[in-house]
């Protein structure tokens, strides 16, 4: 019988049920719950390495034990840290280095037999394991929930302790700048978890080599995409493309849709095909970029489906007294060019700006999804409006 295994997705905040219906296509899990910044769900052992594919999650974590600790949050700063160090015992050595080898395709010395026989030694007899050449190198990192004065320890308090005792049981070097192998605690009031990293680098790393001020995650611009329920054959534009990250993920994503990106930067051509070069295959050629003005798109009447951009949020770029103008001027080219029927997915920091540019001609646009999203620490509107073309 397969053994079973828990996932938690880290996500962008205000995305997680973009993210679970893409965790349900791809793997029809019996159980995905989103969270706050995360989703959790169950997969089989064998389909760990399958995770990775997914494009709109930012890590992969794969949860191996999980536990309420009774009045950890009032113990005093030695004891609570005893108690953690002690739960290495109880947690599922020998399924995370499965998972783990599973998704990094490569195996940990001795593997997971070898890991299960230390703990066991170390439980029982606390044989300490010593450290070889071969031994991989680890870093423990502790993230606690709520209110932090709630415990008499710190994160790095735990982490460390948690740390020693993993140096101990299997001999692992631990190394905070380079390491193998990424253990995380998550520590909310008397609950803990232990996971261990599944993806060697941040997902939202993906596709871009030449960034601008203003670049987005790939994992951001793939939860936008979403939202615009693409068909293939549909053709998507991004009327304001900076280095091309929306129209790149998409084109990545969807290959039988048509992308495409303009702006009016001088910089923005040069990072975008950089970037589209860094990923495409001779044989890839649904997505092309031009220099443009977004209130004057080169495009006939009702020729795209739909419209998938970041919105200048008068931070790094422009005003909000700027947006107060620009965007009404946006959105009447954007409903001209756009079929009825067509989505609009609008991402801004300036939310004011743009419902009150959407009132101004109400009639012709409908909401269909509405998102608020932690951009950088800024709360941010994203939106989906679906154009009725009202004249």
């Amino acid at each position: 019988m397969t053994d079973s295994v828990e996932i938690c997705a880290a996500v962008i905040t205000g995305f997680e049920k973009v993210a679970a219906k893409e965790i349900s296509k791809l793997f029809s899990p019996k159980k995905c719950h989103p969270g706050r910044g995360n989703v959790r769900f169950s997969i089989d052992l064998e389909r760990v390495n399958e995770t990775l594919q997914l494009r709109s999650i930012d890590n992969l974590y794969m949860v191996f034990y999980e536990e309420t600790i009774e009045k950890l949050s009032e113990m005093q700063k030695e004891d609570a840290l005893k108690t953690i160090q002690s739960q290495i015992s109880f947690c599922n050595w020998k399924l995370a280095i499965e998972a783990y080898q599973l998704a990094r395709g490569n195996a940990i010395n001795g593997g997971s037999e070898k890991i299960l026989k230390q703990i066991q030694q170390f439980k029982k007899d606390r044989i300490y394991s010593e450290v070889t050449d071969d031994s991989p190198k680890f870093r423990v990192t502790c993230k606690r929930c709520g209110e932090k004065e709630i415990h008499k320890f710190s994160s790095m308090d735990a982490a460390s302790k948690f740390g020693a005792e993993i140096n101990n049981a299997f001999g692992w070097k631990c190394s905070v700048k380079e390491f193998d192998i990424e253990v995380v605690l998550r520590i909310d009031r008397n609950n803990m978890t232990v996971m261990m990293a599944l993806n060697e680098e941040s997902l939202f790393k993906r596709n871009i080599c030449a960034y601008g001020p203003t670049t987005m995650r790939s994992t951001m611009c793939h939860c936008m995409l979403q939202l615009a329920d693409i068909k293939p054959g549909d053709i998507i534009v991004d009327a304001m493309c900076g280095g091309g990250s929306i129209p790149i993920e998409g084109a990545i994503s969807w290959k039988n849709s048509l992308f495409l990106g303009g702006d009016n930067h001088e910089m923005a051509m040069s990072r975008c095909l950089q970037n589209w070069s860094a990923n495409s295959s001779s044989s890839r050629s649904n997505c092309d970029f031009l220099t443009w003005d977004a209130t004057n798109l080169p495009l006939r009447d009702n020729s795209i489906d739909a419209l998938v951009t970041d919105l200048p949020f008068g931070k790094k770029i422009g005003s909000t007294t700027d947006n107060r103008l620009l965007y009404p001027r946006l959105l009447a080219e954007w409903k001209r060019v756009l079929r009825k029927g067509g989505r609009l997915v609008l991402m801004t920091h300036d939310k004011r700006s743009l419902e009150n540019s959407f009132l101004k001609d109400r009639s012709s646009w409908q909401t269909d999804a509405s998102h608020v999203v932690n951009v950088g620490g800024l709360s941010c509107l994203c939106i989906c409006m679906i154009n009725r073309k009202s004249d």
